[in-house]
């Protein structure tokens, strides 16, 4: 009879810490955006990465979870060319033409209530215009 009850207290004990794992750890309570390098410059090989990160009610990553997110560009479209559009990773990555301007990135991801928005700025690459 002892062994019956210590085996019952260890499974409710085991389900109790699995169910605070899934609930504040594995779920997604936030989506950050991260955006590297923060400009631009006009010299046709100036690279930026949008990433999306899911963050759980530490603020910590989500292990092994990433989040559908949905890139548009608004503005300035003919300043950059996509160079990747992952949106099931929600990784966007676009590469400068040789214009200065401002690029503008709404971004809609499946767990936010709103769209955010990204702006990225070109700026002339004045070691190419010295040159010229």
């Amino acid at each position: 009879m002892r062994r019956k009850e210590i085996y019952l207290i260890l499974f409710l004990i085991l389900l109790i810490v699995s169910l605070f794992v899934y609930m504040y750890v594995f779920n997604i309570y936030e989506v950050n955006i991260s955006v590297k390098p923060k400009e631009l410059f006009a010299d046709n090989q100036s690279v930026v990465t949008i990433h999306t990160i899911p963050l759980n009610s530490f603020g910590a990553r989500v292990p092994f979870r990433n989040v559908f997110s949905d890139f548009k560009i608004n503005e300035g479209e003919n300043l950059v060319t996509i160079v990747r559009q992952d949106n099931l990773n929600g990784i966007l990555i676009i590469k400068a033409k040789d214009r200065t301007g401002k690029v503008e990135v709404i971004i809609k991801t499946e767990k936010s209530l709103l769209p955010s928005v990204v702006d990225i700025f070109i700026r002339p690459n004045f070691a190419s215009a010295v040159n010229k």
